[in-house]
């Protein structure tokens, strides 16, 4: 049997304030033509990207499972991820289970398997390690917590079947991108919240969401876990990674992976101002979402308007630091140096690209003069 994983949609995300929700859609039709070959679809969770979805992301989603579930008559399992709002996700299960579509939203969803054919799939939620703690009656910690849960559903399960465990975690030695924002934020403090991959040792696949890299760890004892990442490139940290949805094969135990059209592209330029002016006028791709970075000037308004005609689609820009250094402590350093007329004329330099002309220097000695006696 082929089961399909993918996870990590973020329906309703914005690229830099960029909607997305049309190449989503995309995506969606591409899904429901890719499972035509697949037993079943595992979506390891945050299908939204808010806890409270808008209305339009709401109907990509239901179009997307209706397509699995009604036309394509695939069942699909599903857990909850952070982004998620796990209650509304999962509201009316009984009756999207008789429709084969299948939610897990609360922890103890966990424990009971959605059977398939030769396979069994248990499928976890995102979880606070408290609340779950309480409920197995183990230490209140993130590892804690799935290792007594991998343990309780494996004492349980049938040994005959393809045991395969859906979840949306961050498991140690996972790589976070850019736009991980909550597993950045678990970097940030110690990844506290990171899964040993020793817990998963007796499933025979693990199917996970949360990091938006695809990538295949493995377990001490050879179980597969893997990531299947983003289905489309959320942050400029993305761009060049390849989008795929994963295929696992439960007869052979092997993985592989699916390409997907992405429909847009990111990229980056780090250049002179003259170098990226003169590629530009040759540039077969200047509909691409940039991040340009000019390395010999300041980021002013003028740099930057002249680029955004070139690249309509420029949606990140920089130039050097004020010390030209790239030093932010030199940048400090010389700017306590400065006079407050100077510190003013270099933060004019930065901000428009341009010296204020004799004009603007005066009337800016004015209004500090005026300051000065006001104080």
């Amino acid at each position: 049997m082929k089961i399909l994983h993918t996870s990590d949609l973020h329906l309703g995300i914005s690229l830099l304030n960029v909607p997305l929700l049309g190449y989503q859609r995309g995506f969606c039709e591409y899904l429901c033509s890719a499972a035509e070959n697949a037993d079943a679809v595992i979506i390891s969770g945050d299908i939204f990207d808010t806890s409270v979805a808008s209305s339009e992301a709401v109907r990509c989603w239901s179009g997307l499972v209706s397509g699995l579930c009604l036309e394509k008559k695939l069942p699909v399992v599903v857990c909850a991820g952070n982004h998620d709002g796990a209650a509304r996700l999962s509201s009316c299960g009984e009756l999207l289970r008789a429709s084969g579509l299948y939610i897990s939203g609360s922890f103890e969803d966990a424990f009971s398997p959605v059977i398939i054919g030769d396979t069994a799939i248990y499928s976890m939620p995102y979880f606070n390690p408290a609340g779950a703690a309480a409920f197995l009656g183990c230490k209140p910690t993130a590892a804690a917590v799935m290792e007594a849960a991998s343990k309780k559903i494996l004492s349980e399960a049938d040994k005959s079947r393809v045991n395969i465990l859906a979840a949306h975690c961050f498991a140690a030695g996972g790589t976070a991108s850019e736009s991980d924002i909550s597993a950045k934020a678990s970097e940030a403090v110690g990844g506290a919240d990171r899964i040993p991959l020793s817990v998963f040792d007796g499933f025979d696949y693990v199917a996970l969401g949360h990091l938006h890299k695809a990538q295949t760890l493995v377990s001490p004892s050879g179980t597969i876990v893997r990531y299947s990442g983003t289905p489309l490139p959320y942050s400029f940290s993305e761009a060049e990674q390849e989008k795929t949805v994963t295929i696992f094969d439960t007869g052979s135990h092997t993985v592989s992976e699916m390409p997907i059209p992405a429909g847009y592209r990111l990229r980056t330029i780090n250049d002179t101002f003259d170098n990226i002016l003169e590629a530009a006028e040759n540039d077969p791709d200047r509909s691409d979402f940039m991040k340009i970075t000019v390395t010999d000037r300041y980021g002013g308004d003028g740099a930057y308007m002249k680029l955004k005609e070139l690249y309509p689609n420029l949606l990140r820009f920089s130039g050097k630091s004020i010390s030209g250094s790239g030093n932010s402590e030199a940048a400090a350093h010389e700017a306590a140096e400065l006079d407050i007329i100077s510190l003013a004329k270099r933060y004019a330099e930065e901000k428009r690209g341009i010296s204020p002309d004799e004009d603007e220097l005066e009337w800016l000695a004015e209004a500090f003069e005026d300051m000065e006696r006001s104080e």
